[in-house]
């Protein structure tokens, strides 16, 4: 007879044996784990009744728990028919060759060798029997306490692991280790700073980045607070550390074939972000410059007013266009600045967008500058407000995204489910730097400055960082 195999963590599965997937109900599955956690321990009828069966009579509820018995012995044979013993008002559970996750992870756990905390990592599918209730409270409060304490073991091996992997330098499995904690406990700011700094220790400066706004965010989501000083000083630190020009300049200076590009603007030097609410969303806009006319620069499918400043060649461009005219920028609802979770909005809700941005500077007529996913949302804006439109600039725009018989130009959906899956494979990295910029290819800064803005479309933004007549 193969070995039974009871696995609680994640949710609940019998493996093994030829009877182990018998059918077993809820609250006998709910029984089974009662009784494995507490094993070679006897419990009286009265206690398992009315555990799981306390909103029934006392007859009903002994009937049931006879039942729920006689499924079990059937789903959990052994050797010598003793696995489950009930004699008189006693019911024990012997563990003898049945395997049970969870006391297979309770040993690992305890143990100092690197070898045995991996492995108990490796046995913590998810939570003890994960997504699991009943409608008996007193169950339910067995099983969060049970919970909470196998969870916090967990918790505590990640930790071990976190401290020999950094001692060790074993830099790939502190960032596995990392993220699975995280991923468990995302308000781990202590964790989130480890992950931070391991990435630097990597050279992935842009991935150190990520994981301060990614922090950020999820505590201002779920706490209203800010990240720790620690923290935030750590951030600067490494965004300080992303550019460090070898002669401080307050003039461009010219490099790659004889563009001019412009130093980054510090944080403190930079333009003030504004907000206005439109639809219930707060969308985020930068204004510059003070030209008679009024120009909206809208960038592809993500951008991000502050991290445009970093980049020498996009600063130059800002500049330039802010020389002639009031510059408006904005990060579309879902993007940047911006407020992040909104669902999948839809063009005419960015065009919105777009409009509240304009009534809230007091712009009743403007220049429509739009790259890429950009030029759509103003071809959009043209055409439903033909009044505030003084012009429109397209900038490798497209009329429609999928490939039709009278746009054969544009790309099959495999093509983009391709595209899209490249996209979330490399996120967070220049991936398409070479096709869209192949000069600056090889450019750590551009790199980092590139994965870090979140704007894989290089093309389309770099294409226009040349000088402006």
């Amino acid at each position: 007879m193969a070995q039974t195999q009871l696995l609680l963590f994640g949710g609940f599965t019998l493996a093994g044996g030829e009877l182990a997937n018998a059918a077993l109900s809820r609250k006998a599955r709910g029984l089974v784990t009662y009784l494995a956690l507490n094993p070679g321990q006897s419990h009286s009828r009265e206690k398992l009744a009315a555990l799981l069966w306390g909103d029934t009579g006392e007859p009903q509820a002994r009937m049931n728990l006879r039942q729920a018995l006689s499924a079990i012995r059937k789903a959990l044979p052994s050797v010598d028919g003793r696995r489950l013993l009930a004699h008189g008002d006693n019911v024990t559970l012997k563990l003898d060759d049945l395997e049970i996750d969870v006391a297979r992870f309770e040993r690992l756990a305890s143990g100092i060798a690197l070898e045995q905390l991996e492995q108990a990592v490796v046995v913590y599918r998810g939570d003890l029997l994960d997504g699991f209730a009943l409608k008996e409270e007193p169950f339910n409060d067995w099983l969060r306490v049970e919970r909470e304490r196998l969870r916090t073991i967990w918790i505590g091996v990640l930790e071990k692991l976190l401290h020999r992997y950094s001692v060790e330098n074993n830099l790939a499995a502190y960032v596995q280790a990392a993220r699975r904690l995280i991923g468990s406990d995302p308000l781990r700011e202590d964790i989130h700073r480890g992950l931070m700094q391991i990435y630097a220790r990597q050279g992935r400066l842009n991935m150190a980045l990520r994981q301060y706004a990614q922090c950020r965010e999820v505590l201002r989501k779920h706490l209203q607070v800010e990240p720790e000083k620690e923290t935030r000083e750590l951030n600067d630190r490494l965004r300080a550390s992303r550019f460090v020009p070898s002669k401080p300049s307050l003039t461009p200076c010219l490099s790659y074939e004889g563009n001019p590009v412009d130093n980054p603007v510090p944080a403190s030097l930079r333009p003030e972000t504004h907000y206005v609410k439109s639809g219930g969303v707060s969308v985020a806009y930068q204004v510059t410059g003070g030209g008679p006319f009024d120009l909206v620069y809208v960038q592809g499918w993500v951008s991000n007013l502050d991290y445009a400043w970093e980049s020498p060649r996009l600063t130059h461009v800002l500049r330039r266009l802010g020389s002639f005219c009031r510059l408006v920028r904005i990060d579309k609802r879902g993007t940047g600045l911006s407020d992040r979770n909104v669902g999948f909005p839809t063009m005419q809700e960015r065009a919105d967008d777009l409009r509240a941005v304009l009534d809230a500077i007091g712009s009743r007529r403007t220049v429509l500058f739009g790259s890429s996913e950009g030029g759509v949302l103003c071809m959009l804006f043209a055409a439903t407000y033909p009044e505030r439109t003084e012009a429109l600039i397209l900038h490798g725009a497209y009329a429609q995204g999928l490939w039709s018989p009278d746009y054969p130009w544009a790309k099959t959906r495999e093509d983009m489910e391709e595209e899209l899956a490249e996209i979330e494979r490399k996120w967070g990295e220049p991936w398409d730097l070479g096709r869209g910029a192949p000069s600056l290819a090889n450019d750590t800064h551009e790199q980092q400055w590139l994965g870090l803005s979140g704007i894989p479309c290089a093309g389309g933004l770099l294409n226009i960082m040349q000088p402006l007549p």
